[in-house]
């Protein structure tokens, strides 16, 4: 799993967020809201976890057996 801090303007945390979702390898597994960064208003940052789908496919699998 990777721990991921984005830093931009809102539309662009949407964006990438909104990329991540439809991305076929990787999947955001859990995420924060904006949060604004200090010494400005326009910048602001996300923290999330990323996973491959083939690892949370598979920790699927082992809960079902």
């Amino acid at each position: 799993m990777l721990k991921v801090r984005v830093s931009g303007p809102t539309y662009e945390l949407k964006d990438y967020l909104e990329h991540m979702e439809k991305d076929k390898v990787y999947q955001v597994t859990s995420q924060s809201k904006p949060l604004k960064n200090k010494g400005t208003n326009k910048i602001f940052r996300v923290f999330s976890d990323v996973d491959k789908r083939t690892k949370i496919e598979a920790r699927k699998r082992q809960g079902n057996r």
